[in-house]
């Protein structure tokens, strides 16, 4: 009867055991790591600085977006009233240009 390569698989053993024992130190850095990144940095409960620096980034471009939000509407606004202003003289050169028609034709 044959023997069974029970060296070959104690070896092969070992090697996965090694393998995973890698792996999971690896997991365990990147854990760390990760926890570090978002555990606060001063204090229980308190957020990190650079969250600090991003809300005052964030309120920064609002005020930003909110000034050009107004400044479009403006610019809206007084495009609707030259359009509306251009309308009414066109309605009126129409009625000028009727007239004339008309004196012309009864003279």
């Amino acid at each position: 009867m044959n023997s069974l390569p029970i060296a070959q698989w104690q070896d092969a053993l070992d090697r996965m055991e090694t393998a995973l024992a890698t792996a999971t130190r690896a997991l365990d850095r990147r854990e760390e790591r990760c926890e570090r990144a978002v555990a606060p940095s001063a204090g229980e409960g308190e957020p990190p600085a650079a969250l600090h620096r991003l809300d005052a980034r964030l309120d920064e471009w609002e005020s930003r977006l909110r000034a050009a939000d107004e400044l479009t509407a403006s610019v809206e606004r007084e495009l609707a009233e030259r359009a509306s202003a251009v309308a009414h003289w066109r309605a009126l050169f129409a009625e000028w240009e009727e007239l004339l028609k008309r004196t012309e034709a009864t003279s």
